[in-house]
């Protein structure tokens, strides 16, 4: 065994390819992809070296299997290390690389201890037979069959492999696939996913062009995407379905009362049912927190109604007149706030008139413009 002293640093030239691929994030499928692609589009032989730098904390099991598949259909010289954080990673991803690098506190599951297994690692490592894990120990070096050492410098510079003439550089997934990475945390992905519909629901009411539908519309397919890989619970969705009819409700209704208590119970009822399948660790807290902020959304949104509605130009609204009407307020001497049904409108009083708040009136069109 030979011990590591320092981490270095190097320029070396040449024609030959020493690619680093970085996996960070949470890891799925987009990974996989954009490293066949990487692949593909740099024709690997045997004078090549492809290291993967992984430091993803967690992933879906589908994309390790899909990951051991690519790896395993290559026969270029392959390495990996996995730091620099204190990571925990399948025993299983280990298989299809020539290069093994650890970085101190790496936890290794899902092993299956065997003689070989223990005298490759057990020694050094601290192995823990009842929960099949082992805890990569600080005590950086070389030793069989893979290394221990803190930064990606040393462990390119310790392996077995002649880079002297290698030109070094270091690939990402494309910026979709990162956007995919990124959304496919849990609490992004429901905070699209809510906030699309949050926009899409004020849109219904709102005066514009429609560019809250657009957004929220994006939103909510974008959130989508990785649904299938990490598994969401589709039941989850119905329930989120019933409460955002519950807030459209709300909105419609103009103000919150009990009923939007209830509509943010059941929304989180449903965020907690959405991921109760979800591969990923899903924070309780944050989902609680996206909860509150969406109900806290509505509730600012719907003064925004009630103005917009205000605002709303009442000319010409000959299908009201003869109709009755309730007037809740005396905005000056010459208009009101009246509500027909569910809706809040603005209408013209007449200033001879003497008008009382919470009486019926009824509609009439003078000079185009709709009055009570």
């Amino acid at each position: 065994m030979t011990y590591l002293i320092s981490t270095i640093i190097f320029a070396v030239v040449g024609s030959a390819q020493l690619n680093i691929f970085e996996i960070e994030g949470i890891f799925s499928s987009a990974h996989v992809n954009a490293l066949e692609d990487h692949i593909d589009q740099n024709e690997y032989n045997d004078n090549d070296l492809l290291i993967l730098q992984y430091s993803s904390k967690e992933g879906s099991s589908e994309s390790e299997v899909n990951l051991n598949r690519l790896l395993s259909s290559h026969d270029f010289p392959i390495g990996v290390w996995f730091g620099p954080y204190e990571i925990s990673i399948n025993y299983e991803l280990l298989n299809n690389f020539e290069f093994i690098g650890f970085s101190p506190g790496v936890e290794i599951y899902n092993v299956n201890f065997e003689k070989s297994i223990e005298d490759k690692f057990c020694e050094i490592n601290l192995c823990n037979f009842n929960e099949n894990k082992i805890v990569i120990s600080e005590f950086e070096g070389v030793y069989d069959g893979y290394l221990i050492v803190g930064t990606l410098g040393s462990f390119i510079e310790n392996i077995d492999f002649n880079i002297s003439e290698q030109s070094i550089e270091f690939f990402k997934p494309s910026l979709f696939e990162r956007f995919y990475i990124s959304i496919s945390n849990p609490i992004f992905t429901y905070l699209f996913f809510v906030l699309g519909f949050a926009l899409i629901g004020l849109e219904l009411f709102a005066i514009g062009p429609g560019l809250m539908a657009v957004v929220g519309s994006l939103l909510v397919i974008s959130s989508t995407l990785p649904f299938q890989e990490f598994g969401i619970n589709y039941f989850g969705i119905l329930i989120f379905v019933f409460s955002f009819l519950m807030y459209i409700k709300i909105l419609s209704r103009g103000y919150f009362s009990f009923l939007g208590v209830i509509a943010f119970i059941v929304l989180f009822i449903s965020s907690f049912v959405m991921f109760s399948n979800y591969v990923i660790t899903v924070n309780t807290f944050l989902l609680f927190f996206v909860s509150v902020a969406l109900a806290l959304f509505y509730f600012v949104a719907i003064p925004t109604v009630i103005r917009s509605r205000l605002t709303t130009d009442t000319s010409g609204g000959t299908s009201l007149v003869g109709k009755n009407c309730e007037l809740i307020e005396k905005l000056d001497a010459d208009t009101g706030l009246i509500k027909f049904k569910d809706l809040k409108l603005k209408v013209s009083l007449e200033v001879n008139n003497v008008y009382k708040e919470g009486e019926e009136y009824t509609f009439f069109e003078k000079d185009g413009n709709l009055y009570i």
